[in-house]
């Protein structure tokens, strides 16, 4: 075979992968439609926040505007070892909210068994009371719908059929939000397609029975399911500890479900500059590196179209130009069904600029995980 089939062949394999992803997501699409409840089940809201009195007013005033029974909603909140006045502004807000805990974290050192986050949470969760468990994280604004709707997913009536082809054992033990990135500038207009994008083949993969990862920003856990895989403090060490005990639940039968509206839809806050952006890149590397094999081949695909098309459009180039511009527009018309079920303006000149990014930073990512130097997360090094 010769390098120049290679080159078309693998092409061709990502524009299959692109084609598909549009038509699942056209066809195979999961809802959780809203049903009218008598009764709503006590929920736990968890919140951990580490150097965050710069951003942390805005998280804190979405939770005022939640519309949740006041009796069923509880709120955790703890200060992570804050250098600066995070831990002040929890327990001024805190005050006089009598369904508001703020908790104290034991000191510890990061080692193999937990991290940062994880020990927190690990912490926090042992007074909680809720049925539910629903995370957030600090630079996060959530919508006033956002604990129904996820609620909703939790305790809708799931399809038998379904359940059965899926093989779930058990209840549904886990709900995945959608997450955008705020923000007016061209890079966070860039990393909300690149979170758009990426969230969205999460959620067709997740329709189709194949369980990826969760977000830790957007994200509910039965208590059920979280007491039986043993919580953040007994699912092992990782830098993604969402992706950890979203494994977890998966292997114990619990059904997991994506949720995607515009009701979750949780805003977070982009990455200032580039530096910022490969460091988090590399955390969440640390999971994709743990997905199974044929996962990680999918991925592959993606960051092998650059070199690949540049190959052909040095032989080929007419050839090659076409190939780029037919993963263009499956790519955009993927991006663009996302954000338009999101109710998100649409901006072509956007997703063009999305293509340069995503290639830039997809090559960035691995050259910067695999660089030998610590990861940096919220001022700890791992």
């Amino acid at each position: 075979m010769t390098l120049v089939a290679i080159e078309i062949i693998g092409v061709m394999l990502l524009l299959t992968q692109m084609l598909f992803l549009v038509i699942l997501w056209s066809t195979n699409f999961r809802g959780y439609p809203a049903k009218i409840r008598e009764e709503w089940p006590k929920v736990t809201l968890l919140m951990v926040a580490r150097n965050e009195s710069r951003v942390m007013q805005a998280c804190l005033l979405a939770f005022e505007k939640i519309d949740y029974p006041a009796e069923k909603l509880e709120i955790i909140l703890a200060d992570d070892h804050s250098e600066d006045d995070t831990g002040v502004i929890l327990k001024q807000w805190a005050e006089g909210r009598n369904h508001v805990k703020v908790i104290a974290i034991d000191a510890f050192i990061p080692n193999e068994t937990v991290n940062g986050k994880a020990n927190a949470l690990a912490q926090m969760i042992p007074c909680a009371t809720g049925k539910y468990l629903i995370f957030t994280d600090a630079d996060c604004i959530v919508p006033s719908t956002w604990v129904k709707s996820m609620v909703n997913a939790a305790e809708v009536d799931g399809d038998d059929k379904v359940r059965k082809s899926f093989k779930y054992r058990k209840s549904r033990g886990l709900v995945t939000g959608i997450t955008q990135v705020g923000g007016a500038g061209l890079m966070a207009k860039m990393q909300n397609l690149d979170w758009l994008f990426t969230l969205g083949m999460v959620k067709v993969l997740s329709d189709t029975g194949q369980q990826v990862t969760t977000m830790g920003n957007n994200m509910l856990i039965s208590k059920e399911a979280y007491m039986q895989v043993g919580g953040f403090g007994e699912v092992g060490f990782s830098m993604t500890e969402d992706f950890q005990i979203a494994k977890a639940i998966h292997r114990k039968g619990f059904e997991a479900v994506h949720l995607v509206s515009q009701e979750n839809m949780v805003t977070t806050q982009p990455e200032s500059n580039m530096s910022g952006l490969l460091m988090q890149r590399k955390r969440w590397m640390y999971g994709a590196m743990r997905l199974p094999l044929k996962l990680k081949v999918l991925l592959a695909l993606q960051a092998l179209f650059l070199p690949l098309v540049v190959l052909l459009l040095i032989n080929y180039v007419f050839l090659g130009w076409l190939f780029w511009l037919t993963k263009w527009c499956l790519q955009s018309f993927f991006i663009i069904l996302i954000q338009k079920k999101l109710g998100q303006n649409i901006s072509l000149i956007n997703l063009i600029f999305f293509e340069i990014y995503y290639l830039f930073t997809a090559w960035a990512t691995i050259v910067c995980y695999f660089w030998p130097s610590n990861t940096t997360w919220k001022g700890r090094k791992y």
